[in-house]
């Protein structure tokens, strides 16, 4: 019944919705059907028609955004706001972020530089801490944070602590949807990382199929907590720089659901300021000889090159228009695909398998793929949740840690993974961090 009247509510406002969801479609097709993408780009200008966040980084009022996107940050001076001839001829040349321009006395505003891209390889000096799908549920987030060992008690809400040392956790995507504080996950995350850099440490964020989907403008999981939160942060950006922003987050929608629906297309849609934020996060992330990805990494992945994967979903969500059909290519290998990209691939989520000859065919995919990345031990997914916790196969090259934690999934008691060397541990509310003492938890 509650999902029947959630559809029901949302009814009204899914040609918003709707006329989002092609758009990633069409930015990994071929020529063949360009033609038929035109029209679906010409409706979305309905609900984007006053955006002026293609090629923009904005910093939030919770000054959760890194000092790199604050650099880029550009807010225009004016009223005017509308697109640059530049960004709809050539947005991919160079990969550089498509430009805006901001009218005022018919000049227009300098092309900001080129955004960095995630990395592909780091290297922790001290433990590694994995964490799984948390969609949206923040409390269920911070328990998990603390079991392992890298959130304290001394801050609060607006001012998380940092306890970790030179601790560096990789959380393997799916932040959003199916719980209400997403936003609110992503300023804890990002808070967190800026104390640990201080210390030697880091706090990665992985992109996972829901946050594809929610930059697709698909909001079939979006809560209605979540589309609340969505528009109070879009009120808080106008509020930050002014009345050209407001159009881009239903600021003169009379409907509240619609108003909403808006709001989060302005915010997550290609170029917007979440959308540009997730864009700075890595889908494939290697730390020191462990891979992580969401869904799980095929051998055409390897060969084709992980770091264009990374590179091509970061221009995508920054909201350059995908014109060379080799990054259209590691697009589709990296989101495209319900059975086999990156942020989708089930190959090697299943607990459970049901013959002993479907768990070597995995295992034998998966030591091809870790065969292909010298140095790589083991690879670490989320995507499918665990019923049993988090679990290994294949003799501990494959570790599944999405543990169904979010009251939005399944409610699971939070879990961990820790790597220390060559020494992979299930860190949980009974056996918690080493600095952690069980009682508080």
């Amino acid at each position: 019944r509650a999902r029947g009247a959630k559809r029901k509510a949302f009814r009204s406002a899914r040609v918003h919705v709707l006329r989002f969801k092609p758009l990633w479609w069409c930015g990994i097709v071929g020529k063949a059907v360009a033609s038929a993408c035109r029209p679906l780009r010409r409706t979305t200008s309905l609900v984007l028609s006053s955006s002026p966040f293609r090629g923009v980084m904005l910093s939030s009022a919770a000054r959760s955004f890194s000092a790199a996107a604050l650099r880029r940050a550009r807010v225009p001076a004016h009223t005017s706001v509308r697109f640059s001839g530049a960004a709809a001829s050539a947005p991919f040349r160079g990969r550089a972020v498509a430009p805006i321009s901001a009218t005022a006395g018919g000049a227009a505003a300098a092309t900001p530089a080129p955004a960095p891209y995630p990395p592909l390889r780091v290297t922790a000096p001290g433990r590694v801490v994995a964490l799984g799908d948390v969609h949206g549920d923040i409390g269920q987030a911070r328990r998990a944070l603390r079991i392992a060992g890298v959130l304290g008690d001394g801050g609060d809400a607006v001012n998380p602590e940092w306890v970790g040392g030179n601790t560096v956790v990789v959380q393997v995507g799916d932040v959003l949807d199916r719980g209400d504080d997403e936003i609110a996950i992503l300023i804890l995350l990002q808070k967190l990382h800026k104390q640990a850099r201080q210390s030697g440490g880091a706090v990665y964020i992985l992109n996972g199929n829901h946050e594809v989907l929610n930059v697709s403008g698909d909001f079939r999981y979006v809560t209605q907590g979540a589309f609340q939160e969505s528009t109070r942060f879009g009120e808080h950006l106008v509020n930050l720089f002014g009345k050209p922003f407001e159009d881009a987050f239903g600021g003169g929608e009379p409907d509240p659901r619609k108003k909403q629906v808006k709001a989060r297309a302005g915010l997550f849609s290609p170029g917007g300021p979440l959308a540009q934020q997730l864009a700075m996060n890595s889908t494939v992330l290697i730390v020191n000889d462990t891979v992580f990805a969401h869904g799980g990494l095929m051998p055409r992945h390897v060969e084709f090159g992980l770091e264009k994967l990374n590179n091509a979903v970061a221009d995508w969500m920054r909201g350059a228009e995908i014109v060379d059909e080799a990054d259209r290519t590691a697009l589709g290998m990296a989101i495209g695909s319900v059975k086999d990209s990156v942020v989708w691939n089930r190959t090697f989520g299943t607990e459970n398998f049901v013959t002993p000859s479907d768990r070597e065919r995995a295992c034998d995919v998966l030591g091809k793929t870790l065969d292909l990345l010298p140095g790589v031990k083991r690879m670490v997914v989320g995507h499918t949740p665990q019923l049993s916790g988090c679990n290994d196969e294949c003799d501990g090259r494959i570790w599944r840690i999405d543990v169904g934690m979010s009251f939005g999934v399944v409610g699971a008691d939070p879990e961990v993974l820790e790597i220390m060397g060559d020494a992979v541990k299930v860190l949980n509310a009974k056996v918690p961090a080493a600095n952690v003492l069980a009682s508080k938890l």
